[in-house]
């Protein structure tokens, strides 16, 4: 089995030194070429002034764009009654203030239940036995 794969891998020895290159190796210098010629167009277009307003345009207006559908979209909600996302937002926050209060109720609670739930001492206190000094006649308090 050991002859096997030092037949194959002295073939791929021989095929590397003729120049043969299997359908990868092709495919790979395809792309790396393609990848430096797209770069190339890429880098002369970026440097060109025209190119840079024409972005800069093109970002402005996505960005307008965006708002203006934003905008749109919160009036057509509001006039079906329903959430927008900044409302669903702002419910979320309130909500977790909300949580975050009561927990800190649930706490304090807790700490007054443990407080409370020691045991108070029923227990009977002793009885006194012994007895104030006897006073004597005409003594006087």
């Amino acid at each position: 089995m050991s002859d096997k794969a030092d037949t194959r891998s002295e073939k791929k020895a021989e095929k590397k030194s003729e120049g043969i290159k299997s359908p990868l190796d092709a495919f790979r210098d395809f792309v790396g070429q393609w990848e430096r010629g797209v770069n190339q167009i890429a880098n002369e277009a970026m440097g060109n002034e025209q190119f840079s307003r024409l972005m800069h345009g093109a970002t402005s207006a996505a960005a307008g764009a965006k708002a203006g559908i934003g905008e749109a979209m919160e009036r057509y909600l509001a006039t079906m009654n329903l959430p927008s996302r900044a409302d669903i937002t702002s419910i979320g926050e309130r909500l977790q203030a909300i949580e975050a209060q009561l927990n800190r109720l649930t706490e304090i609670v807790a700490t007054m239940a443990t407080v409370e739930a020691q045991p108070i001492s029923l227990a009977a206190k002793p009885k006194r036995t012994r007895q104030p000094p006897a006073r004597a006649n005409g003594a006087k308090p």
